[in-house]
């Protein structure tokens, strides 16, 4: 009978479990690029913990939302009536803003008033 090496034993003789040691996080990203990782060796275990790194750079980075945001087309008509429909909202909650802060406010103006921007910051 031929014994096998001891690399290619899945347990070493007390019966624990042999693991091999993989580099920090740090190693499996490409500086400047955050849609890479390396791979160490040609290791199936490598591939397999290189492709969990991509996986997650990739759902960080939003890359599959902007792709599948890509995949509908949306009419010029349809465009233009959800930038209406923003608009609107964003008019609305100004007006609410603008009519809180000037709803106790007395207005006197004196005789040589320049005219200053005063108001509520609203939001753009």
């Amino acid at each position: 009978m031929q014994e096998n090496s001891k690399k290619d034993r899945p347990y070493s003789k007390d019966g624990n479990k042999q693991f091999k040691p993989r580099g920090p996080r740090q190693d499996f990203f490409i500086p400047g690029t955050p849609s890479g990782v390396k791979v160490h060796d040609a290791s199936p275990m490598a591939l397999e913990k290189s492709l969990r790194y991509l996986k997650r750079q990739i759902k960080d980075t939003d890359v599959m939302g902007q792709y599948k945001a890509k995949q509908e087309f949306l009419k010029p008509s349809a465009i233009k009536r959800r930038k209406m429909k923003d608009a609107k909202y964003k008019q609305r909650l100004r007006d609410k803003i603008s009519a809180e802060f000037w709803k106790d406010h007395v207005w006197l103006v004196p005789k040589n008033f320049k005219s200053v921007n005063y108001g509520p910051t609203l939001p753009e």
